[in-house]
C-alpha cells in the first residue's frame, strides 16, 4: 500500500530540529511543547502502522529518483515498522526527561536540533526500502550524533567524539562498499521477502560482501573488536541521549545486520556459505568479554555502556543462528533492551543530577533518599539478568529455544553466563543503594542548592518510571496481538518462509 505516513515520521523531526532554535528564543516552555508535540505525533505515526503491518500490510513510497535505476524509496515491513516504533517512543522519553536534565544546561538549541535531527535519521533507517536509502540515513543519523557526544564540551567529550567519529566513517565505508559490491552483483537493492543475492553467483564476492557489511554494521553493533567508541560515548554523552544511544542507536548497527542476513543473503544461501558459525563465535565471545570487562567498572555509566555492548551481542547472536526461535528472540530483544537499558540510564542521570553521583563505590544507601528512581533501577536490572516474568526474560527464553531449536548446546552457556554477569554487575548497586549506610558526608556535585533534595522533578521521573515500567508490561504482555513478539513472529513468517 502506498502511504505518506513512513516520509511524514522522517520529516516531521526534521521540522522540529529547524524549529529547536527559534522556539528556543520564545522560552523553554514553548520549545518543550512544540518539541513534545512533534516527537508525540512521531510516535503515533509509527504506532499507527502497526495494524496493519500485522495484517500482511507493506506501506511504502518512491520518494525521489536519483539515477534510471536507484529511487529514494521507503518501505515500512514488520521488521521496520517494530524499531520504528521503538526508536519513536523512546525518543519521546528521552525529550520529555531532557527538559529537566538540560535546564541549566548550555547550548540547549544546538542540542535539541541535533536530538531531533537524530531522530529523523533513525526513523529514515526503520523505513528504509532499500540498500541506498538505508546507507543514506545510517550515514546521516552516525555522522550527527557527534555533536551530541561532544556537547557538555569538556576533554573527555572531545575525546570520546573523536573516536566515535573514526571508528564511524571506518564502519559507514564498509557498509558502503558492501552496498556497491550487492549492487553489482545483484544488479538490485530493494530490500523485500525475495533475498538480493542466490547461490548461483561468484562465491567469492558473495563472501567479500557478507564481511564487508558484518565489520561496518559491527562497529554500530559494538561488537568486539569494533566496540572501542561505546564506553567512551556513553559517559560522555547527556544522559537522556545516553538512554537512546545505548537503546536504539546501538541497535541500529543490529538492525543493519539483520536487513542484510535475511534480505540481501537470504537463510538458505548463508547456510550454503557456512560464515554464521563464525558470526557466532564473535558474538558469544561478545558477550562475555563485555560483561567481564562491565564488572571491573566503577564509573556507573562507564559499566552500563559495557553493558550495552553485552547485552546486544545477544541480538547477533539470535541472527547467527539461523533459526526461527532465535531470531524470534533476537528481534524483541532489540526493544525490550531498548527500554530496559534505557530506563537504567535515565536512573544514572537523575542519580548525577539529584546527589552528584557518578561512580558504583557512591551507592550506599542512596534509596534512602532517591526511593522512586532506585526501584526504577532495580525493576530494569531484574529485567537485563532475564528474571521471569519480565520482558528480558521473554528474549531470552526465545534465544535459548533457538538455541535448542539449532542444536547448538554450547551457547546455552553464553546464554546463562551472560546472564550470571548480568547479576554480577548490576545486583550489587542494588544492593548497596538499599542495604549499605550512607556515608558520613552528602554527596557533592549535585545539581540542586538543597543538600537533603531527594527525587527529582516529576518531568524527569515520569519517563524513567515508563520506560522501567515497561519491562513489567513487555513481558507480562508478550503474547497479546500488536506487541513485539506478534511482529516479531509476522517478519520470522516472511524470512524463513
Amino acid at each position: 500500500m502506498m502511504s505518506v505516513l513512513p516520509l511524514m515520521a522522517v520529516l516531521l523531526p526534521m521540522v522540529g530540529a529547524v524549529a529547536a532554535v527559534r522556539l528556543q528564543r520564545i522560552s523553554s516552555r514553548v520549545r518543550a511543547i512544540g518539541l513534545g508535540a512533534i516527537c508525540s505525533v512521531t510516535a503515533v505515526l509509527s504506532l499507527s502502522l502497526l495494524p496493519g503491518v500485522l495484517r500482511g500490510t507493506v506501506y511504502e513510497l518512491h520518494i525521489l529518483q536519483m539515477t534510471p535505476e536507484i529511487w529514494l524509496y521507503m518501505r515500512v515491513d514488520a521488521l521496520g515498522a517494530l524499531f520504528g516504533a521503538t526508536v519513536a517512543c523512546l525518543w519521546l522519553l528521552g525529550l520529555v526527561y531532557s527538559d529537566g536534565y538540560m535546564k541549566h544546561g548550555h547550548r540547549q538549541g544546538r542540542y535539541y536540533a541535533f536530538f531531533m535531527l537524530c531522530l529523523a535519521w533513525t526513523m529514515g533507517v526503520a523505513y528504509s526500502g532499500n540498500l541506498l536509502t538505508f546507507l543514506i540515513f545510517y550515514e546521516l543519523f552516525s555522522v550527527l550524533t557527534y555533536p551530541l557526544i561532544v556537547h557538555e564540551e569538556t576533554p573527555e567529550a572531545i575525546a570520546a567524539g573523536t573516536k566515535y567519529i573514526v571508528y564511524i566513517l571506518l564502519g559507514g565505508s564498509l557498509v558502503l562498499l558492501g552496498v556497491v559490491l550487492t549492487f553489482f552483483v545483484a544488479g538490485a537493492q530493494t530490500l523485500s521477502a525475495v533475498p538480493l543475492l542466490d547461490a548461483g553467483m561468484d562465491h567469492s564476492w558473495l563472501l567479500l560482501i557478507f564481511w564487508c557489511f558484518l565489520a561496518g554494521f559491527g562497529v554500530k553493533a559494538a561488537l568486539v573488536p569494533l566496540h572501542g567508541w561505546v564506553p567512551d560515548a556513553h559517559p560522555a554523552a547527556p544522559a537522556p541521549f545516553s538512554a537512546v544511544l545505548s537503546g536504539v542507536m546501538v541497535a541500529a548497527g543490529s538492525f543493519g545486520i539483520m536487513r542484510v542476513v535475511y534480505q540481501v543473503f537470504g537463510v538458505e544461501l548463508l547456510a550454503l556459505l557456512n560464515v554464521m558459525p563464525y558470526m557466532a563465535a564473535i558474538a558469544g565471545f561478545t558477550v562475555f568479554f563485555a560483561a567481564v570487562l562491565a564488572v571491573n567498572q566503577d564509573n556507573l555509566k562507564r559499566r552500563l555502556a559495557y553493558s550495552t555492548i553485552s547485552q546486544m551481542a545477544y541480538v547477533t547472536l539470535g541472527i547467527a543462528l539461523l533459526t526461527a526461535e532465535a531470531t524470534s528472540g533476537a528481534i524483541i530483544h532489540i526493544t525490550n533492551h531498548a527500554f530496559m537499558k534505557g530506563a537504567l540510564f535515565l536512573c544514572a542521570g537523575l542519580l548525577i543530577t539529584r546527589a552528584g553521583i557518578r561512580n558504583v563505590s557512591e551507592m550506599r544507601g542512596i534509596a534512602k533518599r532517591m526511593p522512586i528512581t532506585m526501584a526504577a533501577f532495580a525493576l530494569a536490572t531484574l529485567g537485563m539478568i532475564g528474571t521471569p516474568p519480565l520482558s528480558g526474560f521473554v528474549s531470552k527464553w526465545y534465544l535459548g529455544q533457538g538455541i535448542l531449536q539449532a542444536d547448538q548446546p554450547l551457547y546455552l552457556i553464553v546464554l546463562l553466563g551472560g546472564a550470571l554477569l548480568a547479576a554480577i554487575y548490576l545486583l550489587p548497586i542494588v544492593y548497596a543503594a538499599y542495604f549499605l549506610e550512607p556515608p558520613a558526608v552528602e554527596q557533592s556535585g549535585a545539581d540542586t542548592d538543597d543538600p537533603d533534595a531527594a527525587e527529582a522533578p516529576l518531568g524527569m521521573l515520569i519517563p524513567t518510571v515508563i520506560a522501567s515500567g515497561l519491562t513489567i508490561v513487555l513481558g507480562l504482555t508478550a503474547t497479546l496481538p500488536g506487541m513485539p513478539l506478534s511482529l516479531a513472529a509476522k517478519a520470522v513468517e516472511q524470512f524463513f518462509r
